[in-house]
């Protein structure tokens, strides 16, 4: 009865887990496994046979292992140690979690340069005006200074 209430909230998880007894009686998790045996081998001829078998878990005595006493453990626990040994068996968990954190970063990083050019594009004007009451002397040149150099120069040259 425990087994079941054990691979029940296991077949959540993943539903190649069951809880089960091993034959001394020991409550254990197990995975069902499926892999291909070679029943013939010829030259130039393979045949293969899919078989589905148990492979052992973990053990659920007080130290995981089948040489510990027998202990009920809780759900939360029990997937909470199937859980910690995935990620330790994920030898690209830390490198897959770096590259999606790349690419966030990245993410971020063209979202700022977009939300900065657009803000530029949009007050584009008042920036101009400011420079221009900064950097006054570059643009003093107004539409009448062709006319008063014209002038300047008929006044050296004489003119009145």
């Amino acid at each position: 009865m425990l087994a079941d209430s054990y691979t029940r909230a296991l077949k959540r998880y993943d539903r190649d887990l069951y809880a089960g007894r091993t034959k001394d009686g020991a409550l254990c998790v197990f995975r069902k496994v499926k892999s291909y045996d070679l029943v013939c081998d010829d030259v130039g001829f393979k045949l293969f046979n899919l078989v589905e078998r148990s492979q052992f878990v973990f053990a659920l005595p007080d130290t995981w292992t089948l040489a510990g006493i027998p202990r009920a453990w809780g759900i939360d626990h029990v997937l909470g140690r199937v859980k910690e040994m995935d990620v330790k068996a994920n030898e690209r968990f830390f490198e897959e979690l770096d590259e999606k954190n790349e690419k966030v970063d990245k993410s971020n990083k063209r979202k700022l340069r977009n939300e900065a050019e657009a803000f530029f594009a949009d007050n584009r004007k008042e920036f101009a005006k400011g420079i221009d009451e900064i950097v006054g002397c570059t643009h003093t040149l107004s539409k009448d200074e062709p006319r008063k150099r014209l002038k300047d120069r008929s006044i050296k040259n004489g003119n009145y």
